[in-house]
């Protein structure tokens, strides 16, 4: 894989993946993960190694969309704004995951932009290696159509939210969607959620304030602590009760 020169806080990945870190990676990113091994390299391997510093953008809302990004490090967060400049935040994105398919399929600018919370390492698959794998392989339509349902029911699932859940409930879901990595990879570990209060407020539908007022209630309820710009959630089965979600079957109850 060669090197990307980039500008606007971009920068030369640091180190380039091994082949069977490649395969490992791909296979890790449910987009990728039905394809085979050999499929799965030869697609990384085509793939443009990118590493984005804290707070670049690495897609602009409008702009085309000629590439699809698969997350190896770091955490990203897609945000939208309107026309009178509002921003609204959507999701956050985290190694290992991938970003960008929408706008490769209906050939439509972007819909939203992508923004990195922290450095990150990318590899960026082009629209062209990208739509010649898809025709050649239906199991990549297997995972596209399994990433396109997870998205319709997160965006679902934030319009209810907004209708049927107050402010302090809306910030404890939020809050559980970020964790779900975390308690999946370790469920014996207390999770911990490093965003600013401010791109929290966007994720959970509030103000600034009204947000710190609605943690400020999680922490007095002994369900989170604030560390500065952490959250540590110490009480995982009343932050999922407050939230109104089941609790992983596989965590303790």
């Amino acid at each position: 894989m060669g090197a990307m020169t980039t500008t606007g806080g971009r920068t030369p990945t640091r180190r380039e993946l091994t082949r069977a870190e490649l395969i490992e990676l791909f296979g890790a990113v449910p987009l990728f993960a039905r394809l085979a091994p050999p499929q799965r390299e030869l697609i990384a391997t085509a793939a443009t190694p990118l590493t984005v510093k804290r707070g670049a953008l690495v897609i602009q809302q409008g702009d085309p969309g000629d590439a699809v990004y698969v997350v190896s490090r770091g955490s990203l967060l897609a945000h939208r704004a309107s026309r009178s400049g509002e921003r609204r935040a959507l999701n956050v994105i985290e190694a290992p995951g991938s970003f960008g398919e929408i706008a490769l399929l209906d050939g439509r600018p972007r819909s939203v932009s992508i923004e990195a919370l922290e450095e990150c390492d990318l590899l960026v698959v082009s629209r062209t290696d990208f739509l010649g794998l898809l025709g050649r392989d239906p199991r990549l339509v297997d995972g596209l159509l399994r990433e396109l349902g997870r998205m319709i029911r997160r965006l679902t699932d934030q319009v209810a939210d907004e209708s049927l859940l107050d402010l302090s409930a809306r910030v404890a879901k939020t809050l559980v969607r970020l964790i779900e990595p975390q308690l999946a990879a370790d469920p014996g570990r207390s999770p911990i959620v490093s965003l600013s209060q401010g791109k929290l407020a966007e994720l959970a539908g509030g103000s600034r304030q009204s947000v710190n007022g609605a943690l400020a209630t999680l922490v007095t309820r002994g369900l989170v602590r604030i560390e500065g710009r952490r959250i540590v959630v110490i009480d995982i089965p009343g932050l999922h009760a407050r939230a109104g979600v089941s609790l992983p079957v596989a965590l303790p109850r």
